[in-house]
């Protein structure tokens, strides 16, 4: 661990743990699923009830200020989770690339970060509680949700194709791109759910370790569009991918027992 990153969370535990509210602090992101490197952010979780939000938060900018001036931060609005608080700060002098991503979680919030298949092993800090341990994914509510995405991206991939075709029709590329990069989106999902399916929502995060390089370039040669003249010939060998991924993964559900 980079002697920074080891300061930045040093600093934080401490008047965390003093909070009387506060009754988890435990660490996710690449901590917890085994990808820590010189890169990596600090991605706290704390355990409060909603109505100690702000306190905890006030903390917390106390704690980072102990370590380094705060260049910057975002109150993520709205926060991408239930139940949940966000902001990132950014410190002076940190190493390149650093952040303190803190979410502050309402015990009843908790459970959606623990799923072990999709989030780790939390690194935890404290836990008065008892409650912050990894638990197994809950396949069946998740494979309902992976069913009925998978049926989403049958019925609006055809939609967003005429929609970027049209705008390029009439000659609108940017309007096109916006259309098209939605079937990104979905072919990047049904490769998920080939190749990660715990973790088939993720997007394009962690492709490079859960994808085989085949796929990876793939969706490179989709994401990458050189100009607009090159967009059409896109739109159309997209369209065939998701096409033949669709197929695949549906012929795989009716097989299944």
């Amino acid at each position: 661990m980079i002697p920074f990153r080891r300061r930045v969370i040093d600093a934080l535990v401490a008047p965390l743990r003093a909070l009387d509210a506060v009754e988890a602090v435990w660490e996710g992101g690449s901590a917890a699923t085994g990808r820590l490197d010189a890169f990596s952010d600090v991605d706290l979780c704390i355990v409060a009830p909603a109505d100690h939000t702000d306190a905890v938060f006030d903390a917390v900018e106390r704690a980072l200020a102990t370590v380094a001036p705060i260049e910057h931060a975002w109150r993520v609005e709205p926060p991408a989770f239930r139940d949940m608080a966000q902001r990132f700060y950014l410190l002076a002098g940190a190493p390149p690339f650093f952040a303190v991503d803190c979410s502050v979680l309402a015990p009843a919030g908790v459970a959606q970060f623990l799923e072990r298949e999709r989030h780790g092993e939390p690194l935890v800090y404290f836990d008065r509680g008892g409650r912050v341990r990894a638990v197994p994914l809950d396949r069946s509510a998740h494979e309902a949700k992976r069913s009925a995405r998978l049926a989403q991206i049958g019925q609006a991939a055809p939609v967003y194709a005429l929609l970027a075709r049209k705008e390029l029709a009439r000659e609108r590329a940017l309007e096109a791109l916006g259309f098209y990069q939605a079937l990104l989106r979905a072919l990047v999902e049904l490769f998920g759910m080939a190749h990660r399916p715990e973790r088939f929502d993720f997007g394009l995060r962690y492709v490079h370790g859960d994808f085989p390089p085949e796929v990876q370039r793939r969706l490179a040669h989709f994401a990458f569009v050189p100009d607009a003249q090159s967009l059409g010939g896109r739109i159309d060998e997209i369209v065939a991918a998701i096409q033949a991924q669709h197929a695949a993964l549906t012929a795989q559900n009716r097989a299944a027992p």
